[in-house]
């Protein structure tokens, strides 16, 4: 009776280390959102470094050509992430009214993710599309696009 179940606790180890691995991937990756989120909502440089590639992410942000035709451009985390910091704090009643939901999280061989968020800042709802990467053993935001509802 002892070595049946002594087989069977060496046969479900693996799959309950893997368990244990993905776990701890998944909050490594809820984490680097959270900062992303709290970062923002507090105009937190530090946090924000913590949460985005600063050498080579970037942003999909909609523009316009001179002559109207809608596009995307990149903008670079680096830059971006300094302006974000330097804005005007959001008032009590706009941070306290805001909120953070990770509608879905897809984790592929513990290297790369992909999130799809939701942000509310006050009234303002952003929806994220978030591409998240492991960089020499960090997780951090390699790119994002947004729209706002």
């Amino acid at each position: 009776m002892r070595t049946r179940y002594l087989t069977i606790l060496l046969l479900l180890l693996p799959f309950l280390m893997n368990a244990q691995e993905k776990s701890n991937e998944v909050q490594a990756v809820v984490e680097v959102i959270e900062n992303y989120f709290d970062g923002y909502v507090d105009r937190d440089l530090d946090q924000l470094q913590l949460a985005f590639d600063t050498e080579n992410g970037a942003m999909k942000v909609a523009t316009k050509t001179e002559d109207g035709q809608e596009q995307y451009e990149n903008v670079f985390f680096k830059e971006l992430i300094p302006r974000w910091a330097a804005r005007a704090p959001f008032s009590d009643e706009v941070r306290n009214n805001s909120s953070l939901k990770i509608l879905t999280l897809d984790i592929t061989a513990d290297q790369m993710a992909v999130a799809k968020i939701e942000m509310k800042i006050g009234d303002t709802i952003y929806i994220d599309v978030l591409s998240i990467q492991k960089l020499n053993q960090v997780w951090k935001i390699t790119n994002k696009m947004f729209v706002v509802e």
